[in-house]
């Protein structure tokens, strides 16, 4: 027997399959009323159904002309990434770290300039902190990665048009 939440990612799932470029955009109360549900049982079926592990970005507008935009991204674009977020508290080196932002900007899942912010935060603030005194290299590059990590789920969640 099928769930609300089935239903409803079924529905999502069937109106980007009819898209030409694999990316719909609706509006979270137009969809609630149509199942006749709150809209936070939508938002449960985005953030759960609808998130870069499963291939899909989802960009988001609340308000009056709200709206979310779900776009299909294929797997294979977003595979480096995928794996790099699924493992937590990994012993990031900042040769891996630089090669990561080089290819997430060459693939534009960010800008030139976020990938300098990034480098900023996770690479120069880091090699300017004295650490010597009470955290080995290991614990700085658990540290980088988690920050990496955090980073990289806000600029997917927040979502760009990417070229598929």
């Amino acid at each position: 027997m099928y769930s609300l939440c089935d239903s409803i990612e079924k529905y999502l799932i069937r109106l980007i399959e009819k898209s030409p470029n694999n990316t719909v955009t609706i509006q979270r109360g137009r969809i609630a009323e149509e199942f006749d549900c709150a809209p936070s049982q939508i938002n449960y079926v985005l953030m759960t159904r609808f998130n870069v592990f499963k291939g899909f970005i989802v960009e988001s507008r609340r308000g009056g002309s709200g709206y979310v935009k779900i776009q299909q991204i294929q797997m294979d674009r977003l595979e480096p990434v995928v794996n790099f977020l699924e493992i937590s508290e990994r012993d990031i080196k900042e040769s891996e770290v630089e090669s990561l932002l080089k290819w997430l900007e060459r693939e534009g899942f960010i800008t030139s300039r976020e990938g300098s912010l990034m480098k900023a935060a996770i690479i120069d603030a880091f090699n300017k902190l004295s650490f010597d005194s009470f955290l080995s290299v290991r614990d700085i590059n658990i540290m980088r990665s988690n920050i990496l990590r955090e980073m990289l789920l806000q600029v997917l969640k927040v979502g760009y048009d990417y070229e598929v």
